[in-house]
């Protein structure tokens, strides 16, 4: 767990981390939660003000997950399985990788593209994550005991993806340095993020929908995982948007939550369908279906924004482990 009583950043190490006032909720229970921010790497963390009732709490429990058959409903689903066989294919034309790892796979869409494409494809997950996660057929999920190092050999794999997962983990400078020892030299790195800088993340805040406290951790800015990834030998290859899907996205479910602070999401938990469509509550929903004439265009508006200043709501950063790194 990053140490965040420290008189520095756990990131930077330029800056004390400064608690900011406003009040973020988690939009499945409610909870409270406040953000502490380091104004050299412009990037935030989640601090841990839970009772000891509170942490028996499964926050990633099957409202947040919905079933092992998908965590939307099933056309939904279909698109993020079709856009994520993309990604997949991208990776593959970019990097030709014979050995793949994920961590955190989830159901696994990536990977599973990857192997019919020739790949060893592996995952690394939590020995907490639900079973039908650790028990998938078609790909080798390895979970480690805890505060231990990645079973791996040093340099073994060509490439090494985060996708929307870095942003989950206790330490990040630590996964970050086990990647480092597995990752072959002059092999290639692949992470996605939520973007805090982004305009769409400054429009509402603690409203944001990529915020997702407390299941994010950690709030990296573009410009401070850029700083993370040099510190640890890494040479950018290419920032780019994170995913088209979730950025339209983020910018709809955003301004949507304006008009609902209280209860944010409501539209996103009844697009899952299946056990997340049930917590829905009903007026919430309504006023963001019924304000979708004035959220909709701007959302596009400000998704066409976002894409020619180049400040995603999420950003995707492909970056090569350098020679002389150990």
């Amino acid at each position: 767990m990053l140490d965040l009583t420290s008189l520095h950043c756990p990131l930077c190490k330029q800056h004390s981390l400064l608690k900011q006032t406003q009040v973020c909720p988690d939009y499945l229970t409610k909870h409270p939660f406040t953000l502490l921010h380091c104004p050299t790497c412009d990037c935030y963390f989640t601090q841990d003000n839970l009772t000891t009732t509170d942490h028996h709490i499964d926050y990633y429990g099957p409202t947040y997950y919905n079933s092992k058959g998908g965590k939307f409903s099933p056309w939904i689903e279909q698109i993020f399985r079709l856009n994520h066989q993309r990604n997949a294919a991208q990776f593959y034309q970019k990097f030709h990788p014979q050995s793949v790892l994920e961590i955190g796979c989830g159901r696994a869409y990536i990977l599973r593209e990857l192997k019919q494409l020739g790949c060893e494809v592996y995952c690394l997950e939590s020995g907490t994550a639900a079973d039908w996660i650790l028990n998938n057929p078609t790909v080798n999920v390895v979970s480690p005991p805890p505060n231990q190092g990645w079973p791996f050999p040093a340099n073994y794999f060509q490439l090494i993806i985060f996708w929307h997962v870095l942003e989950h983990l206790p330490d990040p400078v630590i996964a970050l340095q086990q990647a480092t020892t597995v990752l072959a030299p002059e092999a290639f790195l692949c992470l996605s993020v939520p973007n805090i800088a982004s305009l769409q993340a400054k429009l509402g805040f603690a409203t944001w929908f990529h915020l997702d406290v407390p299941r994010h951790l950690l709030h990296f800015s573009k410009h401070g995982l850029i700083e993370l990834l040099k510190q640890h030998h890494y040479e950018i290859l290419e920032v780019t948007s994170g995913d088209a899907i979730q950025n339209l996205y983020g910018w709809f479910q955003s301004l949507a939550n304006l008009f609902t602070p209280h209860d944010t999401n409501a539209l996103y938990r009844f697009l899952q369908g299946g056990i997340a469509r049930s917590t829905v509550a009903k007026i919430p929903l309504l006023i963001q279906l019924l304000t979708v004439v004035i959220w909709l265009p701007l959302g596009l508006l400000g998704y066409v924004i976002e894409e020619l200043s180049g400040n995603y709501g999420t950003v995707t950063i492909y970056a090569k482990k350098k020679s002389t790194t150990v």
